[in-house]
């Protein structure tokens, strides 16, 4: 009787041990699944927090296309400008001749991006690209697209019919003229003095236009999608202006003359 009573006893440790061996690697291998879920589910968070800024620019862009080109274009545009007066004042310094500023303390415990530096037609360039060129340019380039569909262009007609259009046709010419037009009327100028700048300075504009944005146009109306396309425009002229100040430094200036300053001009 005891030893049937100690086997029973034997046996049943036994079992509850092979059982417990058992549910080990079922119990390491939810483990391993839960951790692995876990990780996949905090690599998906932290892609989705390093897409966040594109998305919610992506999502206003689809929303409000106009407004949104607004404010991308006054900061893009301000940035141009930023980049087109501060490279030529902090690669060639002060750029003046008026001797007299060498007895001004004022003016000489001041840096001389502090001194050269022209606020306001910083915020010239924000307001032209916030109100006149961003919603003009979203036309545009929306109008071109529709071009290009109604007449049933495909390949590599697409980017170079966009190109064509805009920069020999309509846009180039419209874009310059208003651009020096409403710089003009911004400082003060009558209808005569805007056309006269108008009419001195359009042509150079165009021919240094299209030496140096046909092939971005090209690349552009390529492979960019229409609504991103003002963007490059406005994000490479910030390059085309920091080459414009290294090659063309400002000129001299003296008390009775204005400081020649190359500014930008987006296509």
């Amino acid at each position: 009787m005891f030893r049937v009573a100690f086997g029973r006893i034997v046996s049943s440790q036994t079992s509850r041990a092979a059982a417990a061996t058992v549910g080990t690697p079922f119990l390491l291998s939810c483990s391993q699944r839960s951790c692995t879920h876990t990780s996949s589910r905090a690599a998906s968070t932290s892609a989705t927090e390093k897409k966040s800024f594109v998305q919610w620019y992506e999502s206003h862009l689809q929303a409000n296309p106009v407004p949104t080109k607004m404010v991308s274009g006054a900061f893009l545009w301000g940035l141009g400008d930023v980049v087109a007066q501060v490279v030529p004042i902090l690669a060639f310094g002060d750029t003046t001749n008026d001797k007299s500023k060498e007895t001004d303390v004022v003016a000489t415990t001041k840096s001389p991006l502090l001194v050269d530096y022209d606020f306001a037609r910083t915020a010239r360039a924000v307001f032209f690209g916030f109100a006149i060129h961003a919603p003009c340019s979203h036309l545009h380039f929306n109008f071109l697209e529709w071009m290009t569909v109604k007449f049933g262009f495909t390949g590599l007609a697409i980017p170079v019919f966009k190109t064509i259009m805009e920069q020999f046709v309509y846009w180039s010419w419209v874009s310059n003229s208003l651009y020096h037009g409403a710089m003009g009327a911004m400082q003060g100028q009558n209808l005569e003095q805007i056309y006269h700048r108008i009419k001195d300075v359009l042509w150079d504009t165009q021919k240094a236009q299209w030496v140096f944005w046909i092939p971005i146009q090209l690349l552009n109306f390529k492979f960019v999608p229409v609504r991103h396309q003002l963007n490059v425009v406005l994000i490479t002229s910030v390059v085309w202006s920091a080459m414009l100040s290294m090659w063309y430094p400002p000129e001299a200036k003296t008390k009775n003359t204005e400081n020649v300053v190359t500014e930008v001009v987006p296509t």
